[in-house]
């Protein structure tokens, strides 16, 4: 975390003014705020740069979706994010294999006028993203979450934290809009209206800090709350 918030930082703002200033941005603004950030390392509450993680290239690898994670003191990234997103109903296809595969079509499609992507392909990896970004986004959330609180056993190593979750789902079906706690069949509540459907639950998941997972008539995740960070 100290070397992303630090030398991380300051790489990858160098790199984005520059290219701020081919766009013809004003790349200044940009630098002091990054700089701000660093110099917070120091003492203080640490600010952590947007430019911190993520940033180091154009595009972002599975390698470095992993090093973000592992940043926050989580153990085992991709298959946490593989096996988190199975719970949440979007199967169990290894998760980091298909964001490689995924990254070698964009690079085809866009360097190779010969390529050929398949719309089938493209529309696989539109439902694995959005497993994807949910796993990082609970995993990623219940790490900054007990980092933040002082938790003594984050502090001191890196932790596998699928074994610190439970979820809380928001299933629609033909009868309205099913809350559901994780390994429990039966329906905690069921309301018609989807906006009062949502408040009930975030609000009984905040309680014990549950991830909630909205859910379609497949069964397949569509959209998360993560109540670690509200």
């Amino acid at each position: 975390m100290k070397t992303a918030a630090t030398m991380g930082a300051m790489k990858a703002a160098r790199t984005r003014a520059e290219m701020a200033k081919n766009a013809g941005q004003d790349p200044v603004s940009l630098l002091q705020e990054a700089g701000q950030h660093v110099a917070s390392t120091a003492a203080g509450a640490l600010q952590l740069s947007r430019y911190s993680l993520g940033y180091s290239g154009s595009n972002v690898s599975s390698s470095e979706i992993a090093q973000i994670l592992t940043a926050f003191h989580a153990m085992d990234a991709w298959n946490e994010i593989t096996l988190i997103a199975s719970r949440c109903g979007a199967g169990s296809l290894p998760l980091k294999a298909a964001y490689d595969q995924a990254m070698q079509l964009r690079h085809a499609a866009a360097h190779n006028a010969d390529a050929n992507t398949q719309p089938l392909d493209l529309q696989a990896f539109c439902s694995q993203a959005i497993a994807i970004a949910l796993g990082f986004d609970v995993v990623a959330s219940r790490a900054a979450r007990l980092l933040k609180e002082g938790d003594p056993e984050i502090l001191t190593k890196k932790i596998r934290l699928s074994d610190r979750l439970s979820f809380r789902f928001l299933d629609h079906e033909a009868r309205g809009y099913v809350e559901r706690k994780e390994g429990i069949g039966r329906a905690v509540k069921v309301t018609k209206n989807a906006e009062d459907a949502l408040k009930r639950v975030v609000r009984n998941a905040q309680k014990v800090h549950e991830p909630v997972v909205s859910r379609d008539a497949r069964g397949l995740p569509v959209s998360w709350i993560a109540t670690d960070v509200m």
